[in-house]
């Protein structure tokens, strides 16, 4: 017995700093860019062991990437304006971002084409026709923008591997980040980890990507927002890349 007392005093001490954990609320709400306010909703951000030095060879990589952009990548692959100007309208990356409301099925040609082959397959069945839409689109203008920018994201990490990923909503506009494992150095109460999109961004006709240092404890969750990404404006602590875009659309977007 006196034995397993010393065993459990000895190995308590590891169990806990084993059990340390911390979280990180990321807030992409009410963000100004180019001079408008926008919400960085439903998209993926990535948090890495170790700041800017520790992580100089991924900036390096996210410096160096050669983009694609939405709009570019649709046009070559022969969308409609108008199924373009639909994505843009809420900065989506293909369909699936939103819902297909009724009136953008005669407005938006790839949707109709759907739905008339819905109709067609479902024997006049509207209601189905109209969940079918996405199912009946090529997969090119569904999930195609998503695996290539799927490649470049893995290509961009290489061998270095995020501690958590996890997308903002689009109610709260946040990324949460939980159950943290937290060794701080000696001397420390909080470590330091590094935030960043890596996959680009896209707002106008400008690509964004932030990597940015954030101290995470154990005693309190972590909270930080995204700064604007002014290149001539330094954020202590943070890197901006930002890169101007081809314009490949076919016609102008109306305003929403």
């Amino acid at each position: 017995m006196a034995l397993l007392i010393v065993l459990l005093v000895s190995i308590w001490p590891l169990y806990i700093a084993a059990q340390a954990t911390g979280s990180l609320d990321l807030q992409g709400k009410a963000l100004k860019i180019d001079g408008k306010s926008g919400a960085v909703s439903r998209k993926r951000f990535y948090l890495f062991k170790g700041g800017l030095k520790d992580n100089q060879d991924l900036i390096a990589r996210l410096r160096k990437a050669e983009i694609k952009s939405r709009d570019c990548f649709y046009t070559q692959m022969k969308a409609s304006p108008q199924f373009i100007c639909w994505l843009q309208a809420e900065n989506c990356e293909s369909p699936f971002c939103r819902t297909v409301a009724a009136p953008d099925i005669p407005r938006v040609p790839e949707f109709q084409s759907a739905y008339n082959a819905g109709l067609t397959k479902f024997r006049g069945l509207t209601t189905v026709a109209d969940d079918w839409i996405l199912t009946n689109m090529p997969e090119m203008l569904t999930r195609g923008f998503f695996d290539e920018r799927r490649a470049l994201t893995a290509s961009l990490l290489g061998s270095v591997k995020p501690v958590q990923s996890v997308m903002t909503d689009s109610t709260s506009v946040k990324a949460i980040f939980i159950d943290i494992p937290v060794t701080p150095p000696a001397g420390k109460r909080t470590e330091t980890f590094l935030y960043s999109n890596v996959q680009p961004l896209e707002f106008g006709n400008k690509s964004y990507v932030w990597a940015c240092e954030v101290e995470i404890g154990t005693e309190k969750k972590a909270v930080a927002s995204l700064p604007v990404p002014d290149p001539s404006k330094p954020v202590k602590n943070c890197e901006f890349i930002v890169r101007d875009l081809p314009v490949c659309k076919t016609e102008s977007c109306k305003a929403k």
